[in-house]
């Protein structure tokens, strides 16, 4: 983490990883997550980084031809496999000195997971992580969901929330009244509709633990 966030410094470790900073899971994963703006915006913030460091030196400093700063393409760290996510709308991360490293917010890695879940353990790990944790930041997870969550992403923690972890709030039923109807909504979004739906939350609940006895069956 130390080396990656050295080498990218707009890059900040995401995902699984920030799951495992954070004591929220309980996999060691192989893989090192992080995320670091798309090509373009990368190039910007660079041109913003060099010009703040070097102020008035700038035009000298590339006159002699020395080295700008430029994004590194690498796919292992030490034997460790990295995937890079290159993501315009990254969110919070904070900055820890010792290590010097940046990690994802709590209450961003908790969207994450609904978002992105293929990149978080997959959705079964998921559900069991907001299971075990979501009555602990369940603040956190309101504040970020709420301003950075689309709708479908509100929904998602809605039902898990409510019908999962056994959790309520007056946000919460803000969420379930811009519920959407019809559309691709489904808890998983990387896995095909299954025949149980939350009437409430509008939503195919296609994970395999949450049976029929969890949601509302639809037609």
């Amino acid at each position: 983490m130390e080396v990656a966030c050295s080498v990218d410094p707009f890059a900040y470790v995401s995902h699984l990883s920030a799951m495992e900073y954070h004591g929220i899971s309980d996999r060691f994963s192989k893989i090192l997550y992080l995320s670091t703006p798309p090509d373009r915006e990368w190039k910007e913030q660079a041109a913003a980084r060099m010009g703040k460091d070097l102020q008035q030196r700038m035009d000298g400093y590339l006159a002699t031809k020395a080295p700008a700063l430029r994004f590194q393409k690498y796919e292992r760290i030490d034997g460790t496999r990295v995937e890079m996510m290159r993501r315009s709308h990254r969110g919070a991360f904070k900055t820890i000195r010792s290590p010097s490293i940046r990690v994802a917010m709590l209450g961003r890695t908790f969207l994450d997971m609904l978002r992105e879940p293929e990149l978080c353990g997959g959705m079964q790990h998921v559900v069991d992580t907001y299971r075990q944790y979501a009555a602990k930041y369940l603040k956190l997870i309101l504040d970020e969901v709420g301003h950075h969550g689309t709708l479908i992403e509100q929904a998602r923690a809605g039902y898990l929330l409510e019908e999962v972890c056994g959790l309520s709030d007056q946000r919460v039923n803000a969420w379930a009244s811009k519920v959407q109807r019809g559309g691709s909504r489904k808890l998983d979004p990387q896995v095909e509709y299954a025949p149980f739906f939350s009437e409430r939350w509008a939503l195919s609940i296609n994970v395999p633990s949450l049976d029929g006895s969890q949601v509302d069956e639809g037609e």
